[in-house]
């Protein structure tokens, strides 16, 4: 299980960039790897570190940290500390698009073997926005630059790269970089940020380890904040297809760039949505300070930096009520999870609802679970056929005939 961060938030950065003070260097994650480790997480998902322009995404450089998170011995300490507690670290891996302050759009070199595209009049393409560039894909120079600077993070320690709108580049790139940095690392793990929701073929193309799964987290919001529970038996069916790849998709309830998870899911009911994500297959995330029914004032077309916002360990210590609730019930999940490491690569059966409730079974290595999740009001009654099955977690009351889910409960029973 991965916790994801924005450091850049997180540790109180200008987000804009005008201000290029370190309020708080990469360095000082390490205060938070009791927490990582108390989730349940083997793994650190970095959002941008290297140097940028403005939010992280404008990169200037990857071969040197942004001064507003420090420098690389303070990567280095965190890389080293993380491996101590059993935690990988897991670069952003932003090669898809770059500022047009990159460092290669003012070497001579460029002039005569293009990285970047250009239009006919010879000027720069921008990727979606004026701010950002295009590379060119096929540029035998980009792509070993891109296999060079993954090759020499993962030989500092780091574990491996998420690979930031890996949906806008041909699948071909993808083979000939991953396969050049997988000849002197070849278990390194990366992840490619898509927007599919037929995640196989796109793994199958790309050899990427893992891929995002985004209709998980929108049919997982959707349901809890008030649709149909077919909306609900929809997604788990596509979850169950996209889980039969050669390998697991990387599931979460949210990120940098969505609205947060208690902005749109009722404060009761978020540990129902932490029990969806942390008992389905996949390899589950949490983005920092979801477990902790953390809410902002975004809004859609709003400053980003809102839901990125700065936090400490010490903030731990000033819960209330909801989220020290809401980071027992995660923490318990989590320590289940990661004990049972069968459920990334599970099967997921049985999908059915009942009352406006839902059941589902994940079975794996001689494993296997019933999980039910009832948002409604109501107390619902499950009918069983088995003889008093083990509850482990969760609120259910177990009769020899059926089980009881209160309001807005949830339980996992041994099957």
């Amino acid at each position: 299980m991965l916790w994801h961060v924005f450091p850049l938030g997180l540790l109180g950065a200008d987000q804009g960039g005008a201000d290029r003070v370190c309020r708080g260097s990469l360095r000082e994650l390490v205060e938070w790897l009791p927490h990582m480790n108390s989730l349940g997480a083997d793994g650190l998902l970095l959002g941008p570190v290297f140097a940028s322009v403005s939010h992280g995404y404008d990169t200037v450089t990857h071969r040197t940290i942004d001064d507003r998170l420090g420098a690389v011995a303070d990567l280095d300490e965190l890389v080293a500390a993380a491996s101590s507690h059993g935690i990988g670290v897991v670069l952003d891996g932003v090669f898809a698009y770059a500022s047009r302050a990159f460092w290669r759009l003012a070497d001579p070199a460029e002039l005569g073997d293009h990285w970047f595209t250009r239009d006919h009049q010879g000027g720069l393409v921008s990727w979606r926005v004026d701010s950002l560039v295009t590379p060119d894909y096929d540029s035998a120079g980009y792509q070993s630059y891109v296999a060079d600077v993954m090759t020499s993070w993962l030989d500092r320690g780091v574990a491996g790269w998420r690979l930031d709108s890996a949906w806008s580049i041909p699948a071909t790139f993808w083979r000939r970089v991953l396969a050049r940095v997988r000849e002197t690392h070849p278990t390194a793990w990366f992840l490619g940020q898509v927007f599919d929701d037929d995640l196989p073929p796109v793994v199958n193309r790309t050899t990427m380890s893992s891929t995002t799964e985004y209709a998980l987290m929108h049919g997982i919001r959707e349901w809890l904040s008030g649709a149909a529970a077919d909306r609900m038996v929809t997604t788990l069916r596509l979850h169950r297809h996209n889980c039969r790849s050669r390998s697991s998709p990387h599931t979460f309830l949210g990120n940098h760039d969505f609205a947060r998870l208690a902005d749109t899911v009722p404060a009761a009911l978020l540990p129902a949505a932490f029990c969806l994500l942390l008992t389905l297959p996949g390899i589950p995330g949490i983005y920092y300070g979801d477990e902790l029914a953390l809410t902002s004032t975004w809004a859609q077309g709003g400053p980003d930096a809102l839901l990125r916002p700065p936090m400490t360990p010490r903030d731990l210590d000033e819960l209330d009520d909801t989220a020290r609730d809401l980071l027992a019930s995660v923490q318990q999940l989590g320590a289940y999870r990661r004990a049972n490491t069968w459920l990334t690569s599970a099967t997921l059966t049985d999908i059915t609802t009942h009352a406006g409730a839902l059941t589902y079974t994940v079975t794996g290595d001689d494993h296997s679970i019933q999980v039910r999740v009832n948002p409604t009001p109501q107390t619902v009654e499950f009918p069983t056929d088995e003889q008093q099955p083990q509850a482990m977690l969760g609120m259910a009351t177990t009769h020899a005939d059926r089980i009881e889910i209160p309001p807005r409960g949830w339980a996992v029973h041994q099957t």
